[in-house]
């Protein structure tokens, strides 16, 4: 495998030891702390982070196997619906951490698998059929590493403030 294909499989992988490690320091009874009154607590951003995983799986897996393919973003609510008609806020965690771990490892294990593949896009389109934006592998696997980064961030700002 190319050695830059590598260092993104291995910063998609790695930041969720960073991911984990931040989580770790949540003390119990901690998961609802939000850093201001109306913004997302411990516990939907996890929930959110784990949907995350679930929706790009099977859009990278298009890509893979089917370039140029189309990917029909209709009916998304945004993220507040989407969190409270899901209960991001009340369900336990448990789960949603092992789906993460779960779809790091798998897609980081399909990507590997097809290196010549990491350009392959999809071409994502609203309900009308218009175009919204085209993206390859990479930039998808990208996206995901520095989502979970950002929402790492977000915990630990969580955290100063909760001290």
């Amino acid at each position: 495998m190319e050695t830059i294909n590598q260092n993104f499989i291995d910063d998609f992988t790695n930041v969720l030891v960073d991911f984990d490690a931040t989580l770790a320091k949540v003390p119990k009874g901690g998961l609802d702390w939000v850093e201001r009154k109306g913004e997302w607590s411990i516990r939907q951003v996890i929930h959110h982070v784990a949907e995350d995983c679930n929706v790009y799986a099977f859009i990278i897996e298009r890509a893979l196997a089917i370039p140029g393919s189309k990917v029909i973003l209709g009916e998304f609510p945004g993220n507040k619906v989407w969190a409270e008609s899901l209960g991001f806020g009340e369900r336990p965690i448990d789960s949603a951490l092992e789906l993460m771990h779960a779809h790091r490892k798998y897609l980081a294990e399909l990507v590997a698998f097809f290196p010549d593949r990491w350009e392959n896009t999809v071409r994502f389109s609203d309900e009308e059929d218009k175009e919204l934006a085209t993206s390859s592998v990479k930039e998808m696997m990208i996206m995901l590493t520095e989502h979970m980064q950002e929402h790492a961030e977000m915990i630990n700002n969580i955290l100063r403030v909760n001290k």
